[in-house]
């Protein structure tokens, strides 16, 4: 009863969010989903001092969505707040977006997957490990740049990982990657001004990934 209830509140709260500025949503999704990081920016910029929440709420709408990256949105707060102060608000967006994600789907989905997990050896080996080590193993996933956050946070939600610990890894490992975000999105709309901190950062990247895909095939040579 309590769930359904839960579930009626989230659903009346969502239904009023968008009756209270349709045009909003429908503005800002259209933008986001042509991955027009300058646009978004000039439509930030036209809410004045509003732009800081308005920037934050997208944040938290997008960890739901999933399928968009931040990139766009922390591209656009990097234009509009400058590279400092829109580092700081996408970092807050994201960790705000990422808690807001794990208490919904550890209160309506782990009791689901829980009987999954105690017939499977595989999935309790691996929900003890997120019990016992789930602050290294988050904060890991959470430090790559371009890693899918809503599919992180949706995966820590099912396991055992504490809330603290969830807390601990979100606030410390996002903030390498949204700095490299905001550089990301705003360097490519200003490629022509900051061309070589462009190549260095997607450099970086490919380094990154590169040295995990090297890693995980010596594990498997090994294997």
């Amino acid at each position: 009863m309590n769930k359904l209830l839960g579930w009626l509140a989230i659903i009346a709260l969502i239904g009023l969010t968008y009756m209270w500025q349709p045009e909003f949503f429908h503005h800002a999704y259209g933008i986001i989903e042509r991955g027009d990081i300058a646009a978004l920016a000039e439509y930030l910029r036209s809410f004045g001092p509003s732009a800081v929440m308005i920037t934050i709420v997208l944040f938290v709408i997008m960890t739901f969505t999933i399928v968009f990256p931040f990139m766009i949105l922390s591209g656009a707060a990097g234009i509009v707040f400058g590279l400092f102060w829109g580092t700081i608000i996408s970092w807050i967006g994201e960790v705000i977006g990422a808690l807001f994600m794990f208490v919904f789907a550890r209160y309506f989905f782990r009791h689901a997957v829980e009987g999954w997990i105690a017939k499977s050896r595989y999935l309790k080996q691996v929900d003890d490990y997120s019990a016992a080590n789930g602050f290294k193993a988050l904060l890991l996933a959470r430090l790559l740049p371009l890693a899918p956050s809503g599919i992180i946070t949706a995966v820590a939600a099912i396991s055992r990982i504490s809330f603290k610990d969830f807390f601990l890894a979100t606030i410390i490992g996002k903030l390498p990657p949204v700095v490299v975000k905001v550089l990301l999105g705003h360097d490519i709309v200003f490629a022509g001004e900051n061309l070589g901190r462009l190549i260095f950062i997607i450099l970086l990247v490919i380094v990154i990934y590169g040295v995990l895909w090297w890693q995980k095939r010596n594990k498997k040579t090994e294997l």
